[in-house]
């Protein structure tokens, strides 16, 4: 009875994309004796426009080789009760575009653990949290099922930290929550923790020198000589897609054709959001045929690099500049120190 038992931590990513926002938490924790640590990816589903449930993805064949995965079938989270329970989407049935499995919807998690903790997929980086136009496209980050709920929020910034709790108390009390929810010292003290992103974590320990480049990467980014041409990072984004809609598309294909006649001394490293179809048949569907023929075209021809791989981390590490749309990705581009523009969606050539 004397002798103590290790803690159980599970882990419930479900997009393969986006376990960099998991991963430096998941490592540390494996090398504590005190942890018995689980990676569980789970199914999602796309959210067809009357909100119900869709076709299901899962991808737990696409994560890391030192990643140990266990089937989301298997793993009884109702039985095993697990101490510790990660998560990063905190949406549950709020999202219009995907869904997780609803049983791993944070209200059934929180019944099953003493510690659910949620932490971003993503990164906000650097902005005035006073700038109304700064903060008016954040604000909806702050308030979600699974930061209702969740023990622990882990934030990349003090700045970040106290926008969060700032904006979480206005949206609690918009929707009738009162106690710990709109006690400002309560939530800055235990709820909401300044610990850094894993996401920036992730981007600092990769190394150009140790990253895989697929053979048919480099037979775009290679020039007759041997050397490497320079590589740009394009980047489309959700949030630009559901603000332009046909201008957006209209874009990327222009950008296509700049980039193509420049194709011999430049190589474009095209990566769109992973839910970017998902988006289009859910809340744009009228243009999702026009953006695949585009992808189609740009795919089949052979010029560039189409990234559908979960590593974003390796696309930024290659490219030598970045260029597309505003998004998380650029505060991630933002440290390594290398050029940044941001596109014009209405400047078309």
């Amino acid at each position: 009875n004397d002798i103590p038992g290790k803690k159980e931590a599970v882990f419930f990513p479900y997009k393969a994309a986006m376990w960099d926002s998991l991963e430096s938490i998941y490592f540390e924790l494996k090398k504590d004796p005190e942890y018995d640590v689980y990676c569980v990816p789970i199914p999602y589903y796309e959210v067809n426009p009357d909100r119900s449930l869709g076709k299901m993805h899962y991808e737990g064949d696409a994560y890391p080789k030192d990643v140990k995965v266990y089937d989301w079938k298997n793993y009884n989270f109702e039985e095993r009760n697990p101490d510790e329970i990660y998560i990063h989407n905190a949406y549950d049935d709020w999202n219009l575009v995907t869904s997780i499995h609803p049983r791993f919807y944070s209200k059934n998690l929180k019944q099953h653990t003493d510690k659910l903790v949620y932490v971003p997929y993503f990164v906000m980086g650097e902005f005035d949290i006073n700038n109304e136009i700064a903060t008016a496209s954040r604000k909806h980050f702050c308030f979600a099922p699974g930061i209702i709920l969740a023990d622990k929020v882990i934030l990349e910034s003090e700045s970040v930290k106290e926008f969060y709790v700032r904006e979480y108390i206005k949206a609690s009390k918009e929707n009738g929550l009162s106690g710990k929810h709109i006690d400002k010292e309560f939530l800055e003290k235990h709820k909401f923790f300044n610990e850094g992103s894993p996401k920036y974590k992730k981007v600092f320990n990769t190394k150009i020198d140790e990253i895989n480049i697929p053979e048919e990467w480099l037979k775009v980014i290679t020039k007759s000589d041997g050397t490497y041409k320079k590589i740009i990072l394009y980047n489309t984004s959700i949030t630009a897609l559901l603000n332009y809609n046909e201008e957006w598309l209209k874009k990327i294909e222009s950008v296509l054709k700049i980039f193509e006649e420049n194709k011999d001394n430049v190589a474009l490293l095209w990566r769109p959001h992973p839910l970017i179809k998902n988006t289009l048949r859910s809340m744009r569907y009228d243009y999702l045929a026009e953006f695949e023929r585009i992808e189609e075209k740009y795919i089949q021809s052979g010029w560039g690099i189409y990234d559908k791989s979960p590593d974003l981390d390796r696309a930024i590490v290659l490219s030598d500049a970045y260029y597309g749309d505003m998004s998380s990705v650029v505060q991630l581009f933002q440290i390594t120190g290398k050029p940044i523009m941001i596109q014009n969606v209405k400047m078309i050539k």
